[in-house]
């Protein structure tokens, strides 16, 4: 009994990603940071440019969170509830927590291992691995394995990859950052807009599904 419950919770969690309409809003965000980065390397240190940008990180990330919650939220009302339904599960305050112990506690021991690497090796620059192994533990252990899909393994060792490859590419940190950021939003929106269209195919609204049979 236990078991086919997992299986039902488990199903219903995998519905969240199942048309890709959630790495493609957060890709689009992840790629507003990297061009944010680009642009505070590009800018000199005493314009407005980079007085304005280092002003505004705060409200990028917090502002692009709420936008990309909301757009998601549109666009499944508009193309997801109407062809396979509304669900929500609703996951308790225990299995939260301890799941973000575990993510920091996680980082925090990576982060460390990093900086005692950065020390033996003069040209590299922890901050991108660091990054991208953060990115890629929560895509690895925590949405993959709620959702059971492996798109997000994959992508979760891309984020991995090229996070440590640009920490030995000599490249400055906000380049760096720039690219990772960058690079994995385009990579999930990618990811996303195939499963969106995936989606879209296999399942018409029904109204539309009713004018192709008429054909």
């Amino acid at each position: 009994m236990k078991d086919n419950f997992s299986d039902v919770e488990q199903r219903v969690k995998r519905y969240w990603y199942t048309d890709g309409i959630g790495e493609l809003a957060g890709g689009g965000l992840f790629l507003l940071i990297g061009l944010y980065f680009a642009g505070h390397e590009w800018s000199s240190s005493n314009s407005l440019v980079r007085t304005l940008l280092d002003s505004s990180l705060v409200l990028l990330l917090i502002g692009g969170a709420y936008a990309t919650r909301w757009l998601v939220n549109i666009l499944k009302t508009r193309l997801t509830y109407p062809r396979t339904g509304y669900v929500d599960y609703g996951t308790s305050r225990k299995d939260t927590s301890s799941g973000r112990f575990l993510t920091g506690a996680i980082a925090v021991g990576v982060s460390m291992l990093l900086v005692i690497l950065g020390k033996f090796v003069g040209s590299f620059d922890w901050l991108p691995s660091f990054t991208g192994l953060l990115f890629g533990i929560i895509l690895m252990t925590v949405i993959a394995r709620v959702s059971g899909l492996g798109r997000f393994f994959l992508l979760g060792g891309f984020c991995i990859i090229l996070g440590l490859a640009l920490s030995f590419s000599g490249l400055p940190t906000d380049y760096s950052l720039a690219l990772l950021y960058g690079l994995t939003g385009l990579a999930s929106m990618l990811s996303g807009g195939i499963v969106l269209l995936r989606y879209l195919r296999e399942n018409p609204i029904l109204a539309d599904a009713e004018r192709q049979n008429e054909r």
